[in-house]
C-alpha cells in the first residue's frame, strides 16, 4: 500500500513537472510570437545593421571642357581614412592586432591583459603604427582616436591612389582592424591657375559653390545609386551576399565657349598689367560679337583652383569680377548718347559742336574737358573723348529718351549669362536725377556697370545695332559613347539702334584709333579697329571721388566693318603718374598685345593686308653638279 502511494505521488509530480514545462514553453512561445508580431521588423533591422549596409554609389560629376574639347575640370578618385569606433573597441579585433605586435597568439593577449587594458593598448598600437605614414605625431593621433566612443572618426581626407596603397600596406602588415579606406571623389583641375573665377569650385560635399560649377550643378551632379551588401569585421564586402543594386547615373559634361589658347594670352597680359601698374583689380573680356560667345574672361587678383589660395602674393578674389563688380565706366559709356542721338536723327558724325575751349556753362552748370577744344565735328569730338562734345551731341535727347537708350543697351539689368552672382548694375530712375545727372551720365558717371555689360553694349555697335545676349556655354553632352552635344539655345536678339546709327558710331570709334584719337595705342597693323577709351575718376563708397585715382579702360572690335572679335580691358586704380593713367595709355596697349596674338590663334584674316610688312622670300638657288643634275 505504501509503495502504491509512493508511485502515485511520483506520477503526480511527474505530471505536474510536465505541465510546468509545457506552461513554461507555452509562455516562451507566446513571448516569441508577441516579439515576432510586434517587434519583429525592428529587431531584424537592428540585427542586420551589424553586418548589412546600404552603400550609396555616388554619381560621377560631369566634366567641363573648353570649346575645342580641352579638359578643364573632372572628378578624381580619392579616399578618406576612417576609424569605426565600434570595431576599434572590439576585444577580438584588438587581440589580433596586439598579437601581431607582441608576436604571440590572440589567446595569449586575452590571458595577459584585462579587457580595458587591451582597448587602451590597442589604441596606442594603432597610433604608433599609423603616425609615421600619416606624418602625424603619435600623441595627436592617439588623442584623436579617443575623441569618440561611437560612430566614426575621419583621420585624413583627399588621399590619392599611391598614398592609399601605402596606408593599406601598413594596415595589412600590422593587422590593424577597425580602420578602412572609404572611396570618394574630388574635383580635379588640370590647369588650376587658368579661368579660375569662371569655372568656380565645389564645396566639401562636391556641390557647386561658384562659377560654372554652381550654375550647372544640377546638370553635372547626376543621380546617385545604391546597393545593399554585407561586410566582415574589417568592413570588407562579402561579395557572395551582395544584394539589390541601383547603378548611379553620371552627370552631363559641360562645354564652354572659351578658347583656352586665347584665354592663356589674356591671362598672360593681365599678369603683365599687375606687374607694371599694381592695380587693385584688372578685368578682360573677349567675345565673338556676332554670336555673343565669350571666348576669354579673366580677372586679377584671382586664386588657385586646387587650394583656393591667392596667387602672386595677392589676397584671393574668388568671385567673378567681370559679372559681379561695379564701376563707373567713364567715356566708354559715350556710345549710348551718340548712338541714341544718331538713331533719332538728332545728330550726325559731321555735325559741328562748339566745345567752348574746355569750359562749358551755358546750361546752368559747368562742364570741363581735359584739353581745350573749340569747334569740332561730332566724330572728332568722340575721337578726342571730349566730354562737352558728348553732352552737346546727346543734349537733344531729353532725359527720358536717354534713360530709355541706357536700358536698351543693357544697363540696369542682368545680361543673363550663365554665371552665378551676376550684378544688374545701377541706373537711377529719372525721378531721382539731379540737374547735372543727364550730363554726368552721358560722360559715364552716376551709373554703375559691370565689365560684361560694357562689352555687351559695345557689341551692339559691332552687330549693326543689334543686342545679343552674352553666353559662355556652348552646350552639354551626356557621358554615353557617341552622345551628341546639346547646344545652348541663345536668347532672341533685339534691335537697339538702327543699322545706320550703329555704322555712324562705328565711324566715330574708328576715328578714335587715328593718331589724333585717344585710342591710337590700341591700333595694330593689318586690321581696322573701332575702339573707345575710358578714364573715370575712382569713386569709393562712403568717401566719394578720390583725387589722383582712376579706372582706365579700353574697348574695341576688329575688323571694323566685319567684326570677328571684341575685347574689353578694365584696370582699376593703376599706380602711375599724370597722363599715364588714361585708358589710352594704360589699357589700350594691353588690348593691342592681346589682339595681335588673338588674330593668329583664331585665324582672323587681315582686312588691311597692305599695312603688313612684306615677307621677304629667299631665292631658290640651284646647285648643278658636274653631270648636270640639279
Amino acid at each position: 500500500m505504501a509503495q502504491s502511494n509512493l508511485g502515485n505521488t511520483l506520477r503526480n509530480r511527474l505530471i505536474m513537472g510536465c505541465l510546468g514545462v509545457v506552461a513554461l514553453l507555452s509562455l516562451l512561445s507566446g513571448r516569441l510570437i508577441y516579439i515576432e508580431v510586434t517587434r519583429g521588423e525592428e529587431l531584424s533591422a537592428k540585427a542586420r545593421s551589424h553586418y548589412e549596409y546600404k552603400e550609396v554609389l555616388p554619381a560621377e560629376r560631369g566634366r567641363i571642357f573648353d570649346r575645342s574639347g580641352e579638359l578643364l575640370a573632372r572628378n578624381q578618385t580619392v579616399y578618406s581614412l576612417v576609424v569605426d569606433c565600434h570595431h576599434l573597441r572590439d576585444q577580438g579585433l584588438a587581440c589580433i592586432g596586439l598579437a601581431k605586435q607582441e608576436k604571440v597568439t590572440p589567446q595569449a593577449i586575452r590571458r595577459k591583459y584585462l579587457p580595458a587594458e587591451i582597448q587602451g593598448r590597442y589604441r596606442e598600437y594603432v597610433a604608433e603604427s599609423m603616425s609615421g605614414v600619416l606624418r602625424m605625431p603619435k600623441q595627436d593621433l592617439s588623442r584623436k582616436l579617443r575623441e569618440r566612443e561611437v560612430g566614426e572618426i575621419v583621420l585624413l581626407k583627399g588621399i590619392e591612389d599611391d598614398f592609399a596603397r601605402k596606408i593599406e600596406s601598413v594596415m595589412e602588415a600590422g593587422s590593424l582592424r577597425g580602420l578602412y579606406l572609404r572611396r570618394g571623389e574630388r574635383r580635379f583641375y588640370p590647369s588650376p591657375l587658368s579661368l579660375t573665377q569662371v569655372i568656380g569650385y565645389t564645396d566639401a560635399e562636391g556641390k557647386g559653390a561658384s562659377g560654372v560649377e554652381k550654375t550647372f550643378d544640377e546638370v553635372m551632379e547626376g543621380k546617385p545609386g545604391y546597393r545593399y551588401c554585407e561586410r566582415d569585421s574589417r568592413r570588407r564586402e562579402i561579395h557572395a551576399y551582395r544584394g539589390v543594386q541601383v547603378d548611379p547615373v553620371p552627370g552631363k559634361d559641360v562645354y564652354l565657349t572659351i578658347d583656352m589658347g586665347l584665354q592663356a594670352v589674356v591671362e598672360r597680359e593681365l599678369d603683365s598689367v599687375i606687374d607694371i601698374y599694381d592695380p587693385a583689380k584688372v578685368t578682360a573680356i573677349w567675345m565673338k560679337p556676332s554670336t555673343g560667345e565669350v571666348l576669354a574672361m579673366a580677372s586679377r587678383p584671382h586664386f588657385d583652383l586646387s587650394n583656393r589660395n591667392g596667387i602672386r602674393g595677392k589676397d584671393p578674389i574668388r568671385r567673378n569680377i567681370a559679372v559681379t563688380d561695379l564701376y563707373q565706366p567713364g567715356s566708354t559709356f559715350k556710345i549710348v548718347g551718340y548712338g541714341g542721338a544718331f538713331d533719332r536723327g538728332l545728330a550726325t558724325p559731321s555735325m559741328e559742336v562748339d566745345c567752348q575751349m574746355g569750359k562749358y556753362n551755358l546750361d546752368g552748370f559747368e562742364l570741363k574737358d581735359h584739353h581745350p577744344y573749340g569747334l569740332l565735328t561730332a566724330q572728332i569730338a568722340f575721337a578726342k573723348s571730349s566730354n562737352i562734345g558728348a553732352y552737346l551731341v546727346a543734349r537733344p535727347l531729353n532725359k527720358h529718351v536717354f534713360h530709355h537708350y541706357m536700358s536698351e543697351f543693357g544697363f540696369g539689368r542682368k545680361t543673363g549669362i550663365e554665371l552665378n552672382a551676376e550684378n544688374a548694375g545701377r541706373v537711377f530712375p529719372v525721378s531721382k536725377w539731379t540737374r547735372t545727372s543727364f550730363s554726368s551720365q552721358v560722360m559715364g558717371y552716376e551709373v554703375a556697370v559691370t565689365p560684361l555689360q560694357i562689352a555687351a553694349a559695345c557689341s551692339v555697335i559691332a552687330n549693326n545695332g543689334v543686342y545679343r545676349t552674352p553666353t559662355i556655354i556652348k552646350g552639354t553632352k551626356s557621358g554615353q559613347r557617341d552622345a551628341e552635344l546639346v547646344k545652348n539655345d541663345p536668347l532672341a536678339a533685339r534691335r537697339v539702334i538702327s543699322d545706320a546709327a550703329a555704322n555712324q558710331v562705328r565711324r566715330c570709334m574708328q576715328e578714335a584709333m587715328e593718331e589724333h584719337g585717344t585710342g591710337s595705342k590700341g591700333d595694330f597693323p593689318g586690321y581696322s579697329v573701332a575702339g573707345k577709351t575710358g578714364t573715370a575718376r575712382k569713386h569709393v563708397e562712403g568717401v566719394g571721388y578720390v583725387s589722383g585715382r582712376y579706372i582706365a579702360s579700353f574697348m574695341g572690335f576688329f575688323p571694323a566693318e566685319n567684326p570677328e572679335l571684341l575685347g574689353l580691358i578694365v584696370i582699376d586704380d593703376p599706380k602711375a603718374d599724370g597722363n599715364e593713367v588714361y585708358g589710352g595709355s594704360v589699357a589700350a596697349p594691353a588690348f593691342k598685345a592681346i589682339a595681335m596674338d588673338a588674330v593668329k590663334i583664331l585665324g582672323i584674316e587681315p582686312d588691311l593686308p597692305e599695312e603688313l610688312e612684306p615677307v621677304e622670300k629667299s631665292e631658290l638657288i640651284k646647285v648643278v653638279d658636274a653631270g648636270g643634275a640639279e
